[in-house]
């Protein structure tokens, strides 16, 4: 922040002659060398810009609310079925591979998403509404269109 002082050039005393004006006038043009147009206008600037950096009580209001209120949320993660390359006994680590067809369930893993998805049914999971976030891979995606069909879950919250 610029701090602007102003010092005021009184009339010389009396006991000096009136030769020691042109003295005066030579201080106060020094004063005002001091004191140039960049340091008014800058100080000005900051003076004027930083009235709306403080924001009124009564403009803050309603952005925390105490007590807060209790989250009623519920999390079930759901293992995806079994995959072809599961019941093959083949190991795939390529994350590109996963999201392939071919790395979709296979039959055993089908049965296994549906009973699981009727365990949620049954547990009431998705009565009040719910949301399905399955991961990239191909078998997921298959494993939450089954969920989703059997606990009637719109396809804009699944997926």
């Amino acid at each position: 922040m610029l701090k602007i002082t102003t010092t005021s050039v009184t009339a010389p005393p009396p006991h000096l002659s009136p030769s020691s004006s042109s003295t005066t006038t030579t201080t106060q043009k020094n004063l005002l060398n001091h004191i140039n147009r960049r340091h008014l206008l800058t100080a000005l600037s900051i003076s004027i810009s930083t009235s709306h950096l403080s924001t009124p009580v009564a403009d803050a209001r309603g952005l925390f609310q105490m007590p807060p209120p209790r989250l009623t949320n519920q999390y079930y993660l759901v293992r995806a079925g079994e995959s072809e390359f599961e019941s093959l006994g083949i190991i795939n680590t390529n994350p590109v591979a996963k999201t392939s067809v071919d790395s979709g369930l296979s039959e055993k893993g089908k049965k296994q998403i549906v009973k699981a998805a009727l365990q949620l049914k049954e547990m009431g999971a998705c009565d009040t509404g719910c949301w399905i976030w399955p991961s990239i891979t191909q078998r997921a995606y298959q494993t939450a269109e089954i969920i989703a069909s059997v606990n009637r879950i719109s396809r804009r919250y699944a997926y």
